[in-house]
């Protein structure tokens, strides 16, 4: 089961920037919509829209389910922009008109932070787009694998940034621990063999979990063997 975490927002710089940005057109939208009136009542659809796909995309990203309800989230943000484009032409034609000016200027703002999320939640986990995006995540003390877009889009951690193998120590592997937890491969990972405790996998490989704290998470794969894993590399399921 996904537990919300929002510090898997935090970890998204490019996806947290996006966020705040589309807020703020968003404010700025239902604002100058609150001084007119229902003068359009698309603006007011828009608004209400738009606010379902914010919450949409923060909850995907924050409880690591980017991977399952992209392609639900690229089909309302293609709605979205077609009611916004429709809105802008209906607005920001009115001449004398400061409020639906700034109706305009609101959804503008929040066209083209949708227009990223297409890029950010729709690239494939491989493309350079989405590799450049997830250059930029923040390690987390008690990391998870992000949101990208396979992750997230949704945020799915570097995974070529190398691992402290000096924190390995710390980690015990219990054979009769609880594995309350699946978690998908994002990428292949070779075992140090220098560690023993270490776990191979292949992309796409799916394993069970004990925790999901820490930069090392102890999994199972499904032939039994037991091993610790590196969080940046998984995501649970």
């Amino acid at each position: 089961m996904a537990f919300i975490d929002i510090n898997l927002v935090l970890a998204q710089p490019f996806f947290l920037c996006s966020l705040v940005l589309f807020l703020i057109g968003w404010i700025i939208t239902f604002i100058a919509a609150c001084t007119i009136g229902a003068w359009i009542h698309l603006v007011w659809v828009d608004i209400f829209y738009n606010l379902f796909i914010i919450l949409g995309a923060t909850l995907a990203v924050a409880t690591q389910s980017v991977h399952n309800y992209r392609l639900a989230l690229l089909t309302f943000i293609g709605g979205s922009l077609t009611l916004i484009f429709i809105s802008i032409d209906a607005t920001i034609n009115v001449s004398h008109a400061p409020k639906l000016s700034a109706v305009a200027a609101g959804l503008l703002i929040q066209s083209f932070v949708l227009i990223f999320w297409v890029i950010y939640f729709g690239a494939e986990e491989d493309s350079l787009a989405l590799r450049t995006i997830n250059g930029f995540t923040i390690p987390r003390a008690h990391g998870a694998a992000g949101t990208g877009v396979a992750s997230a889009p949704n945020g799915v951690m570097n995974a070529t940034q190398p691992q402290d193998n000096n924190n390995l120590s710390s980690v015990v592997v219990a054979a009769s621990s609880n594995y309350a937890y699946k978690a998908r491969a994002l990428y292949s990972y070779e075992a140090n063999p220098e560690d023993a405790n270490e776990l191979g996998f292949v992309k796409g490989e799916v394993l069970d979990i004990v925790d999901n704290k820490g930069k090392w998470w102890q999994a199972r794969k499904q032939d039994g063997t037991i091993g610790i894993a590196p969080s940046n590399y998984l995501q649970l399921i």
